[in-house]
């Protein structure tokens, strides 16, 4: 999202001017239609991931538009189709989002929603040999992680693992980065880190800013992981698709190495 006009050769150029190793993954050429974009490529998937693999890069999270609750029969195809060039790249994971609205309570109703697409995900990937996950973004009504925490207590021995969107949890649900990594760490596959500062924007009632120049207290978020041990990904959810007003991800990779956000 942070550099949507891009093409794959030119995000994997930024990608090697900051020595990183893995790409999240939401949009391309002003696209977030991912499948059908580098299908339309010489050479398709198996182009792109023969592309990948001779940068060096590793594509750990393709980005969808799933919701967890609240998603429809025509969604699925989408979530199936980027399921099926996860696995072509040699994508583990694809995000979807929590679904819901942040401020109205999550019904009975839409946990039980949540707990049958997690069931109906499993049956699906089972039934295509897919190998990618998964993941669940602390977003919209699953910006606190109660929430989450409902939800793996109704899946049972079933399991479901979640991106940690640390500036919702702790912007909007008002957790520290520790209650949240308490509640939901061990089931964390990937970190989403921004910066901003309470006043509002266009969208928001808070403004992004670049790393460690706002309120957030993303070193603390980076603490925590590296005594945790994690060996996941983090991404620097730099959201200039949404939001025009941000500087060029550039310049916010560097502020964000500089100030210790990005080990």
């Amino acid at each position: 999202m942070g550099c949507t006009d891009l093409d794959l050769t030119q995000v994997a150029d930024l990608a090697g001017s900051y020595n990183i190793p893995l790409l999240e993954i939401r949009s391309l050429e002003g696209s977030t239609a991912l499948p059908s974009l580098l299908a339309g490529k010489p050479g398709g998937w198996e182009a792109a991931r023969q592309f990948l693999d001779a940068r060096g890069l590793a594509t750990r999270v393709l980005g969808t538009g799933f919701k967890l609750v609240g998603n429809e029969e025509a969604h699925w195809q989408e979530l199936l189709d980027f399921a099926a060039l996860a696995d072509a790249l040699g994508a583990p994971y694809l995000r979807i989002f929590g679904g819901g609205k942040w401020g109205t309570p999550l019904t009975d109703a839409d946990m039980e929603s949540g707990v049958a697409t997690v069931r109906r995900w499993e049956a699906e990937r089972k039934a295509r040999g897919l190998r990618s996950q998964i993941l669940v973004e602390t977003h919209d009504a699953f910006s606190a992680t109660p929430p989450c925490v409902k939800l793996l207590e109704m899946l049972g021995d079933e399991s479901v693992c979640f991106i940690w969107d640390s500036h919702h949890t702790w912007r909007l649900a008002g957790e520290t980065p520790v209650e949240s990594w308490k509640a939901i760490g061990s089931h964390v596959r990937h970190v989403h880190i921004k910066d901003s500062v309470d006043t509002p924007s266009a969208r928001h009632p808070y403004t992004y800013v670049l790393p460690g120049t706002g309120q957030m207290p993303g070193p603390e978020v980076v603490s925590i992981l590296r005594a945790a041990g994690y060996s996941g990904g983090i991404s620097l959810e730099w959201e200039k698709m949404w939001h025009p007003y941000l500087v060029d991800l550039s310049e916010a990779l560097a502020t964000a190495q500089t100030n210790g956000w990005i080990p």
